[in-house]
């Protein structure tokens, strides 16, 4: 193939072309405009691109329909009463029902307890039905354990409740009594204070109660045990899971599915994986598979700030398995709308036929018969159609592989145009335009989000979440097709190629974009679970290219031809990527909006520039077929109905969605005493912690709205410099980040507690340097305690069985947690004794040792509040979700 130059000076003068020497592709289609016309049917109308955009946002909406679709339920009278493979989603709603009743089930309440004999009750029902062996057991345990988490602190449960059933298989039980080879499956049946968990987890348990009852039915026995974990103390946090490993029956557990939830539609997904057998068996049994490792990533940097019972089965029992929660529909997660109603049906369909076909799938495997070392995956699925996983291993070698594809495709790009260096020249001049085309869209995006930020109401997705398309994606779009095209129109008239080669040049310059970024992020080993959503899109691409830009160059295609090969081979890559972005959206915007962050949207706008800039990807390039003649017409329009939308101050939250602003209120009371035991300060009132950017706006409007006045108080920078955690109400370490920032109300306080909710030094003995503090707590079923020693002195050991680890540090000094419940209702409260060691040293001097703090809440004891509390509770809007807390903080000096 020949580059010939024209040097015609008279031919530069005549078409007014400032450069040294214009290359002309011989063979190769050339730009028709250095004739006097380009001719109409190598170009597309330039409205016609609105009507691309247009196809691409249904096609994002018909792979939700994909995502979002259910089997049929079945009925009872749909299968036999002993059916062993299939499961019936009416059967699972009665087993719903029964687990969750009509009430929060909050550990350490009566309510709760009742729900654990009911729990009971089902498995118990179920092993007299059986046709195998059924075993079952009521689990009350006590324990203790240091949880390594963002913010640390030490757990201690007094009487976890767990209900177990084992469904005996071949392995059962040996002759010394001890358990054979077992598969655990857990839920947790309890519930936060303010939501009747129908979706997190009870949907679950249900799915597992049903389960239970087909695989109980079997006349052949599985190979291994399957032990189904009713889990009383989750939300409490991971108390239940913890309690369960002093179990005899966890000595036998070889591997572990664990359920949970953040959501509540849609298929369930896994989401964290360290033991790949499973996923070999899922990928087996799973008819409509759901699977991504992304979510792995989130889950492990603490994007997605939560934690389940896989953690505490992972790091103290070294038991390895699989994470699967749902995601869907977040929005409801943790409040008052997580109800029966807003389950879809076809849900607990899924949900069962997808566990009874992995359990069957892995108790019958040989190699579970003992446990693994823990080993990551990376792993997917398309659509829900089916499963890749690799190990991180073959993950390498995969991604090597999309970037030796691509470095193909590129050369591949070359040879056809030319193997000159001009050719490499306007290539690399290309990667540069998808570059600038790629930057100047974020930035028109990310300055329009600040325009937003500062003009309008953040949050306007969170009831609407099709706004993130409007807001971020059209924005970024419209800027990146506009600079696409002002790049091209310079770079055409130095190239000399038609638009269908500069298209295939674009769509080469954006693989060769993708190639480095994904070349980066190869060393960066935090990323080898998310990965595949750049090489996935780039192998998929690569590959393509071969074929569209072989046809490009030896047939002469009408533009629309073109545009149709290019749409038509990358619909696979494009649905994969919306998927993704689908997901990821899902997850992310509530997550967002209940982070107390002051400027989600800045998130929300980051995370979606690069969404638009990935599912683009596949045919980022195309644009170039479209005329440049009034095409910014066409994209002012597109750009403008945008602004409108952007610049419209819709209402974040609505009831009728759902879509609630999340709260937590403490009905407080705080008091202070000196080191004899005096009280010195006492301040009652509501502290409303800060939970998203309009917390104390919205409760403030309220009560100017109702003819409230209160005092009130918003600033605690300073009191969290002269206070452990601000001399605020706590209820765990976690929710510290957001006191500084929160609203205080001034209003009596809460109802005391019987017994009265404190601490008291019951004695005190010292041998030399070294001291032994014995304390008395009573009051409550829920109490956080934090203690500070003295400058100088060292807290050596106390009577729990965790270490004595501090959480954190407050003022150059090692800050104690202690996080403390009654997990199962006893009346009376029995009170907590412990003994704290410390080595004072000469540091004592008869003055103050330690600095503790109690903190002791109520969770759910509506019956409770105090009439002014009650009536200011109902004065707030419908959309307000308050999880409201009754709490007792004490000082204490020692």
């Amino acid at each position: 193939m020949v580059i010939e130059q024209d040097e015609s000076d008279s031919f530069k003068q005549r078409k007014g072309i400032a450069m040294d020497i214009l290359p002309k592709y011989t063979g190769v289609p050339t730009d028709d405009e250095i004739k006097p016309k380009e001719k109409p049917w190598q170009r597309i109308p330039s409205p016609y691109i609105v009507l691309l955009l247009g196809a691409y946002f249904l096609l994002g909406y018909l792979t939700q329909l994909v995502e979002d679709e259910l089997p049929t339920p079945l009925r009872d009278s749909d299968i036999n009463r002993d059916t062993t493979d299939r499961v019936s989603e009416e059967s699972s709603w009665r087993y719903l029902y029964e687990i969750m009743g009509e009430e929060p089930r909050v550990c350490g309440t009566e309510y709760h307890l009742n729900k654990t004999r009911d729990m009971k009750a089902i498995v118990d029902r179920i092993a007299v039905n059986a046709n195998q062996n059924v075993r079952t057991d009521w689990q009350i345990v006590t324990g203790d354990y240091f949880l390594k988490s963002a913010a640390p602190f030490v757990s201690y449960y007094d009487r976890a409740s767990n209900i177990a059933a084992l469904l005996e298989g071949e392995s059962g039980f040996h002759g010394n009594g001890t358990i054979g080879s077992s598969i655990l499956v857990n839920c947790h049946y309890d519930s936060v204070p303010y939501a009747l968990g129908a979706s997190d987890n009870v949907i679950f348990c249900a799915a597992m109660a049903e389960t239970l009852a087909r695989m109980s039915k079997r006349i052949k026995k599985l190979k291994h045990n399957i032990i189904f974990l009713f889990n009383g103390a989750e939300e409490n946090p991971l108390q239940g899971s913890h309690g369960f490993l002093q179990h005899p029956w966890s000595k036998g557990v070889t591997t572990l599915v664990n359920l949970d939830s953040a959501g509540s539609n849609g298929k369930a997904t896994i989401f964290q994986v360290t033991d790949p057998r499973i996923l070999s068996a899922y990928k087996a049994a799973v008819t409509r598979p759901s699977a991504q490792s992304l979510g792995e990533f989130l889950f492990s940097s603490g994007v997605i700030p939560s934690d389940t019972d896989f953690r505490i089965f992972r790091d103290f029992g070294d038991i390895h398995g699989v994470d699967i929660a749902f995601t869907k529909w977040g929005n409801l997660y943790h409040t008052r709308f997580d109800r029966p109603e807003y389950i879809r049906p076809g849900v607990l369909q899924w949900a069962g036929d997808m566990l009874l076909g992995l359990l069957t799938q892995l108790a019958d495997r040989d190699d579970i018969g003992h446990k693994v070392p823990p080993v990551g995956a990376v792993y997917y699925d398309y659509l829900n159609w089916f499963v890749v996983w690799q190990s991180p291993a073959l993950s390498l070698l995969v991604d090597a592989a999309a970037i030796l594809a691509a470095l193909v495709s590129t050369a591949h790009y070359v040879w056809l145009v030319g193997p000159r260096l001009s050719t490499v020249r306007e290539l690399a001049c290309a990667v540069a335009g998808r570059v600038a085309a790629l930057l100047i869209g974020a930035g028109v995006a990310g300055l329009i989000t600040l325009l937003m930020v500062a003009t309008t109401v953040q949050l306007r997705y969170l009831s609407r979440p099709w706004l993130v398309v409007a807001l971020y994606w059209v924005p970024y779009l419209v800027s990146a097709v506009t600079a696409s095209h002002l790049y091209d129109s310079w770079r055409s008239r130095k190239s000399g190629l038609n638009r269908s080669i500069r298209t295939l040049q674009a769509m080469t310059g954006t693989r060769v974009v993708l190639t480095v970024l994904l070349s980066v992020s190869m060393c960066v080993p935090s990323l080898a679970t998310a990965r595949y959503a750049l090489s996935v899109p780039l192998l998929m691409t690569s590959v393509t290219s071969l074929v569209t830009s072989s046809v490009v160059r030896t047939v002469r295609l009408k533009a629309y031809q073109h545009l149709v090969l290019e749409c038509v081979v990358s619909l696979p890559c494009v649905m994969f990527t919306m998927s993704l972005a689908l997901r990821l959206n899902a997850l992310l915007l509530p997550t967002v909006a209940r982070s107390a962050s002051a400027n989600p949207d800045l998130v929300v706008a980051a995370v979606n520039v690069a969404l638009a800039a990935v599912v683009s990807a596949a045919v980022s390039g195309v644009e170039l077929l479209f005329s440049r003649r009034r095409l910014w017409l066409s994209l002012a329009g597109l750009g403008a109905a945008a602004a409108a939308l952007a610049l419209t101050p819709l209402e974040p939250y609505a009831v009728s969605v759902p879509s609630v602003q999340r709260h937590y209120w403490f009905h407080t009371q705080i008091t202070t005493y000196n080191i004899n035991g005096e009280q010195t300060d006492q301040t009652t009132g509501v502290f409303v912690s800060r939970q998203d950017a309009y917390t104390t706006e919205r409760v403030l409007q309220a009560l100017k709205t109702k003819g409230i006045h209160l005092n009130t108080r918003t600033d605690f920078e300073e009191d969290c410099e002269r206070h452990v955690y601000c001399n605020l109400p706590l209820y765990r370490p976690s929710f510290a980040r957001n006191l500084a920032r929160g609203l205080f109300l001034y209003t009596g306080g809460p109802t005391a507690t019987d017994p009265p909710a404190g601490l008291k030094l019951s004695s005190r003995s010292c041998v030399g340097d070294t001291c032994v503090y014995s304390f008395t707590m009573t009051g409550t079923a829920h109490n956080l305690i934090t203690l500070l020693p003295s400058e100088g002195v060292t807290l050596t050991g106390w009577t729990l069985s965790s270490p004595a680890s501090p959480s954190t540090q407050w003022g150059g000094r090692p800050l104690y947690v202690i996080f403390h419940s009654v997990a199962t209702y006893t009346e009376p409260f029995e009170p907590f004794v412990f003994n704290v060691t410390l080595n004072v040293g000469a540091a004592l001097g008869g003055g103050e040792a330690l600095r503790l703090s109690l903190h002791a809440h109520r969770l759910h004891h509506p019956h409770q509040y105090s009439a002014e509390y009650a009536a200011l509770l109902h004065s707030m809007p419908d959309y307000f979700n308050v999880a409201s807390i009754l709490t007792f903080r004490n000082n204490y000096v020692f």
